[in-house]
């Protein structure tokens, strides 16, 4: 004798209420998700810049001359380019143009170089004393013995360096990074955690 199962499938009701639980949570996720994946390419950003920074340092003692690091404007579809100016007899300040063969990088199109304007008003670690050079564009140098100047092409006066990055976030509230220069030449990149209470990292 066959016997007929009593078991069904779930109501459109029941099939209804599971997806609005789903879109409810997924909409509460969303923005920290976003947020996160944000974090994440800020610090890919500000890693790349700090990468650029050491390596203008290195280039600058190995070939025993000051060398810079400038800026190119944005066009586009791509975002500002940073490059290593380098420098040589015939060009002791560079040729301000970023040339083949220059080691350089582009920030992404919702990244930017910043002079800290907007910037949270706390400022990362022992970055107050002494004083740090802001520059937008940045140009920053270094001479042949490793450390940064503002005065090239002698670069006899040591003169540290404060980068600012900011992002911009489809949330409006910016994200924002940095890169210290000390004196003796220790570079350091920062990401600020936002919020009121949020610190450098």
């Amino acid at each position: 004798m066959n016997r007929v199962s009593k078991s069904r499938g779930f109501s459109l009701v029941e099939l209804l209420v599971v997806m609005a639980i789903i879109l409810v949570i997924a909409g509460i996720a969303m923005p920290k998700i976003q947020g996160v994946i944000e974090g994440v390419k800020l610090r890919s950003t500000v890693t790349d810049v700090s990468g650029l920074v050491q390596q203008l340092r290195i280039t600058s003692v190995r070939n025993n001359r000051s060398n810079a690091i400038r800026t190119s404007a944005a066009t586009a579809g791509n975002g500002v380019t940073l490059y290593v100016d380098l420098t040589s007899t015939a060009s002791p300040n560079g040729n301000s143009l970023k040339d083949a063969g220059e080691p350089s990088i582009q920030l992404p199109l919702d990244s930017n170089l910043s002079d800290g304007t907007g910037a949270p008003a706390v400022l990362p670690p022992n970055v107050a004393i002494p004083p740090y050079v802001v520059g937008n564009p940045t140009t920053i140098y270094f001479n042949e013995r490793g450390t940064p100047c503002n005065n090239p092409p002698s670069c006899n006066i040591s003169s540290p360096f404060l980068i600012y990055i900011q992002q911009t976030r489809p949330s409006g509230t910016p994200g924002w990074a940095a890169i210290t220069v000390t004196q003796a030449g220790r570079i350091k990149a920062y990401t600020y955690t936002g919020g009121a209470a949020g610190t450098w990292q």
